[in-house]
């Protein structure tokens, strides 16, 4: 087991698409059949409301690789399209927490044909364990990926000890 533990988003297989997962289209169908029925999701013409708006944009979740070596972690995220500046790497009470926003890069979808970029805020959080030297944790950003190194602490082996006998 690694020295983090994944506090939101999922465990996906690399190569399980986002906009093919059929438990994401089951849920999106029930959710407008039902919104269409109770009028709380969407009107008539199937036109999106603010709450899916903002549900979509809870749905933002970085991919992240987690790498064991001898003397660190190493955690990427894939973040393409996002600004470094646009970026926020926090850890509070021993929760690592990334965060920010891929900003649209258009005034308005006026004349768009076809939008499926996904923008918005993301954020994922991990939980350190001890192995973790978390004073010492870096981060750099190039190219879109956010690279962490998460130190691990030096293991300390007991030395034995001479108990001298009275007697």
């Amino acid at each position: 087991m690694t020295g983090l533990q994944t506090l939101n988003g999922s465990r996906r297989l690399p190569t399980a698409p986002i906009y093919g997962d059929p438990f994401t289209l089951i849920s999106r169908d029930v959710d407008r059949i039902f919104g269409s029925i109770f009028g709380d999701r969407s009107d008539a013409s199937g036109a999106e409301s603010a709450a899916d708006k903002d549900a979509k944009q809870t749905l933002l979740s970085p991919r992240i690789d987690i790498y064991d070596a001898d003397d660190h972690f190493e955690l990427s995220a894939e973040l393409p399209g996002v600004e470094q500046d646009d970026v926020n790497v926090e850890l509070l009470d021993g929760v690592l927490t990334i965060s920010g926003e891929k900003k649209f890069s258009r005034e308005s979808n006026d004349g768009a044909h076809v939008v499926e970029r996904s923008y918005g805020s993301f954020k994922r959080s991990f939980r350190l364990n001890d192995k973790i030297d978390a004073d010492n944790i870096t981060a750099s950003f190039k190219n879109g990926v956010l690279v962490l190194t998460l130190p691990k602490v030096a293991e300390q082996k007991p030395e034995p000890r001479k108990i001298a006998v009275n007697g």
